[in-house]
């Protein structure tokens, strides 16, 4: 017997907008740099700072203003910076537009807005699917009112790939090669059961890299300690406490410049993975090669110190002190 595929759900469709009702709307496509700017991870890190972003009106350095926003808007965010032609968005909600004001940090007009509470519960939690024509759909805001064959694009072609749980639950596991953190994103990713999963299966030799200067820390996580959670014991350890997993320089770190610091400048990735089976000094191992490579261990007088590494865990065994100990 031949399966038939389900049918696409319609975004729209499941808002309960029709496609006449589109055209009162502005849709806001706010995609990602993929040199340096991911807004997934400012959604994560300061969905604030975000919001003021995307509902920019007039830059003060632009003669020209932006395409000017209906009194509706629904906005959405690019969900990986990674895809050359983007199609995955995570839909932020639908808002009204009340009026302007000038930004005194920033210096930018920006619109004044309201949640619309129909939409609420879709918020950050919907991914939907839609790719931008090329000629005719380039740019980031659509205003559905002007163009009849714009609005029934997006009304068709607009569609559910997926319904997280809660807004957290919709970041997505890249694969371990891919990941590439910002602190906030760690905190969200250690309470995520799909991620927890993923981090909870390996042993690891994952990388800490200080933004603002460039300085690395080099660590390892395996079952030395009887453990069954592998890398996610570790790194939930930096997502908690003073963040600095007990390290003695990234401690010193923190006393000089206060938890804040990790916050904002530090950024979590994996090096190499391991089957928990893996004997534990093989991960040792390789992160002392890791350590090498990246130069990430700070000994006595350096001039110009650049890692967060001891030489006391440079030189530790599978039958010494833990990587964050030191």
């Amino acid at each position: 017997m031949a399966q038939h595929s389900k049918p696409s759900i319609k975004f729209f469709n499941m808002l309960g907008i029709s496609e006449q009702e589109l055209g009162e709307y502005t849709i806001r496509l706010n995609g990602s740099d993929p040199q340096w700017f991911d807004v997934l991870s400012e959604y994560y890190r300061s969905e604030k700072t975000l919001m003021r972003w995307i509902f920019v009106k007039k830059y003060p350095y632009s003669k020209k203003a932006l395409p000017k926003m209906q009194s509706k808007v629904l906005q959405f965010i690019q969900l990986d910076r990674r895809e050359k032609t983007p199609r995955h968005w995570l839909f932020l909600g639908g808002y009204s537009i009340t009026g302007s004001h000038m930004d005194e940090e920033s210096g930018n007009e920006i619109y004044d807005y309201e949640v619309d509470p129909r939409f609420e519960p879709y918020i950050a939690r919907t991914i939907v699917d839609f790719v931008r024509e090329r000629g005719n759909d380039q740019g980031f805001i659509f205003n559905m009112r002007s163009s009849g064959e714009r609005r029934q694009r997006f009304w068709s072609h607009m569609t559910v790939e997926k319904i997280a749980q809660s807004p957290v639950s919709a970041m997505p596991f890249p694969g371990y090669a891919h990941v590439r953190l910002s602190f906030d994103e760690l905190v969200v990713a250690v309470h995520n059961a799909e991620w927890r999963g993923a981090l909870g299966a390996v042993s690891a030799v994952y990388l800490q890299t200080d933004t603002r200067t460039g300085w690395h820390y080099v660590g390892s996580a395996y079952s030395h300690h009887g453990g069954s959670q592998g890398l996610l014991s570790r790194w939930e350890e930096y997502a908690g406490g003073d963040h600095t997993g007990g390290n003695a320089l990234l401690k010193r770190l923190v006393a000089e410049h206060g938890a804040d610091y990790i916050k904002d400048h530090f950024q979590y990735s994996i090096l190499d993975i391991f089957d928990p089976r893996v004997p534990d000094r093989v991960v040792i191992e390789h992160e002392h090669w890791w350590m090498d490579t990246l130069s990430s261990v700070r000994h006595a007088g350096t001039d110009d110190p650049h890692g967060y590494n001891s030489p006391a865990q440079w030189k530790k065994t599978a039958d010494g002190e833990d990587a964050g100990t030191d």
